[in-house]
């Protein structure tokens, strides 16, 4: 990740600056200094971020034919001195409120819920259950899959659930293009409701490096380098079978 790039660098520069290797030194630091400057200043971490952002427009006119709306899993903990809300990470509770927006739209459709529990007590799939139950969605119109650990699980999981029957896949702007590959590839058939945004509006303006540019920077590469390992993963499954 970008940030541990940056760190790298500089380790590197601090192990030639103690066996005194000033120039070396210099150079590493140099470049430490420069990379994270870069991948915290807004019109880098802008420009890497809003082309996967912008790929899906907001779901906003919404087919009332649709009976499934998936939203896709994030983080937790599970900590009893917290609130349901505060339990759920930013991430997932961005995506659950915005599957619990559209699934009010719907008739008579069935929320899906999706996330494992990693080391915590409770999956992620309940945890956002037990909020969307507080929020007024009926239980019996709640699915959970609670053991898939990442995207390319939770597509297989859903076509065992509602086979090619549409439905609306929920999960953060950033995330959607690789997440729409992934379920397409499965011959499955999602419309997109993004969410999420962490660039939103912004323009390609300047400003002072921040931290929640380092947040854009990060979350862009981390989508860049999956949706490559995807076209990799489907290459070799097209030249073995």
């Amino acid at each position: 990740m970008p940030l541990s790039i940056g760190l790298t660098l500089f380790v590197i520069g601090l192990f030639y600056l103690l066996i005194q290797k000033q120039r070396k030194a210099n150079f590493f630091m140099i470049i430490a200094f420069l990379w994270t400057a870069l991948i915290a200043y807004s019109p880098f971490s802008n420009a890497l971020i809003q082309p996967l952002e912008n790929k899906y427009p907001s779901y906003i006119q919404i087919d009332k034919s649709i009976k499934y709306v998936l939203v896709l899993g994030s983080g937790h903990i599970n900590n009893e001195n917290l609130s349901e809300v505060s339990q759920l990470s930013r991430t997932a509770l961005m995506r659950l409120s915005e599957g619990i927006r559209i699934y009010k739209e719907l008739d008579n459709a069935k929320l899906i819920l999706s996330g494992y529990k990693d080391d915590q007590k409770v999956s992620n799939a309940v945890m956002m259950k037990n909020l969307a139950l507080k929020f007024g969605v009926k239980e019996e119109n709640i699915i959970t899959h609670e053991e898939v650990r990442d995207t390319q699980e939770e597509a297989t999981k859903t076509k065992e659930t509602i086979n090619k029957e549409p439905f609306i896949l929920v999960t953060s702007a950033a995330h959607m293009p690789r997440a729409m590959k992934i379920f397409e590839a499965q011959w499955l058939n999602p419309i997109a409701a993004p969410t999420d945004y962490l660039s939103k509006n912004d323009g390609v303006y300047l400003s002072i490096p921040k931290a929640i540019n380092l947040k854009k920077t990060e979350s862009a590469m981390h989508e860049y380098l999956g949706i490559l390992w995807h076209s990799i993963l489907e290459k070799i499954k097209i030249f073995t079978d």
